[in-house]
């Protein structure tokens, strides 16, 4: 899909903010013109735009892709992605784990943790191994069930998963930042139809409330 690293690191840069000025986008060690071909590149593959007010974004398609394009090309964007969703409860009080994403796509809303399924290993250990990587937070986790869920920005598909949801109520530790991706924090009593949240949120917190095995398919549009 991009065939130079400097294109890809472009996208990559991208996925972590809102939107960069030039100035902000090329690394310092790299020639104007060099650095403009490239860049002219990415755009050519509508995985980048540049808007009126100057700064250059990711599009939906951009936004998809994200921080993967630094992963094998195979990757596409196209193809629902595989995830655990992680709904974490402390024992003391049953507070809420939380994330904000920093990344595209979706970049700044909150939602539940996630992590990525392994061949090799349970979805359980992976929950926490995942739970305690990113926050230092020990839990057991169950499955509950699962389904697929496609996000849209008006006519853009913004993201696609094939997501199992997890469950951890024994939740223990004292919370830690380990990812540069994301900002965990609890919350007591979270407002899941507050704008700021994962579109997906409401719909999860009322599987789990449910506590029954599920399968569903659903679209969401922000």
């Amino acid at each position: 899909m991009l065939d130079h690293h400097i294109q890809r690191s472009i996208v990559y840069r991208l996925a972590l903010s809102e939107g960069l000025r030039f100035s902000e986008l090329k690394p310092d060690t790299l020639d104007n013109k060099l650095f403009m071909y490239h860049l002219k590149k990415v755009i050519s593959t509508k995985l980048v735009v540049k808007n009126d007010d100057g700064l250059y974004q990711l599009t939906p398609e951009g936004r998809r892709l994200g921080t993967r394009v630094l992963d094998s090309q195979q990757a596409l964007v196209d193809h629902a992605d595989s995830v655990l969703f992680l709904v974490v409860r402390r024992r003391s009080d049953n507070a809420w784990l939380l994330y904000r994403r920093k990344t595209h796509p979706l970049i700044n809303r909150v939602g539940f943790m996630h992590a990525t399924p392994t061949a090799m290993t349970s979805s359980e250990k992976v929950a926490a191994k995942a739970l305690y990587e990113a926050t230092c937070l020990k839990g057991t986790f169950r499955a509950l069930g699962g389904g697929y869920f496609k996000v849209y920005d008006q006519d853009s598909l913004e993201s696609f998963t094939h997501f199992t949801l997890m469950i951890c109520e024994d939740a223990t530790g004292e919370l830690v930042q380990n990812n540069d991706y994301a900002e965990y924090f609890w919350e007591n009593e979270p407002d899941f139809s507050n704008a700021s949240m994962l579109p997906n949120m409401e719909t999860l917190v009322g599987l789990y409330q449910q506590d029954a095995p599920f399968f569903i398919e659903k679209t969401f549009r922000i």
